[in-house]
């Protein structure tokens, strides 16, 4: 009885310094137009070693600072968004912030038995991905209210070329760079998440 009230109050612990993490790292990565979310990797970690439920709430508390700080103005393109469609950027956020946490939990906890290093590179990998596919298809479902927006504020704006801007260069730029500080920290994430569980386990 001991040792199971140890693990839930290590894992409280645990989930508890990932939250702050998210907390502080999206505070830092949400400035400006491109914003490069550096919060994945604890969310990431938190899916692999506290299971995927854990992964949704990591993920679920990083949508919703991302919408908050797109309210106030800090990130500026959630704030474009969230003029244009506040309903929609608020279920963006959300949606996108919790599933980039419950979809790599979900597909670590499947493949690990198999290959524990091969399921955190997958997990790693999958993160980024869910989280800028969920948005990109966020953006071209309330593009209509984004154009409208753009030329209700420049009405000589040529709405083609800010798409090609938005899919060409801020969300590639911002996939691609998450992708890879997801990748390069992966075997990072395999080895705390391996030596934890030992120590856990002992």
């Amino acid at each position: 009885m001991t040792t199971s009230n140890n693990q839930k109050t290590l894992k409280i612990v645990q989930l508890a310094i990932l939250f702050a993490l998210v907390v502080v790292l999206q505070s830092i990565s949400s400035i400006g137009i491109v914003n490069i979310c550096l919060c994945l990797v604890p969310i990431t970690l938190g899916a692999t070693l506290l299971g995927p439920k854990s992964g949704a709430a990591l993920g679920f508390m990083f949508g919703v600072l991302a919408l908050f700080w797109g309210i106030v103005g800090k990130d500026v393109f959630t704030y474009y968004l969230f003029t244009a469609n506040p309903f929609m950027t608020i279920i963006i956020c959300i949606v996108k912030g919790t599933l980039c946490g419950f979809v790599p939990g979900i597909v670590y906890k499947l493949l690990k038995n198999k290959n524990e290093l091969v399921a955190s590179i997958i997990a790693s990998v999958l993160a980024p991905i869910v989280n800028t596919g969920i948005f990109a298809l966020g953006c071209l479902i309330i593009k209509n209210d984004v154009i409208e927006v753009t030329l209700s504020l420049i009405p000589t704006a040529d709405v083609s070329n800010f798409f090609l801007l938005l899919f060409g260069t801020l969300i590639t730029v911002n996939f691609f760079v998450e992708f890879i500080v997801n990748v390069v920290f992966s075997p990072i994430l395999y080895k705390l998440t391996s030596i934890i569980n030992k120590r856990v386990g002992a």
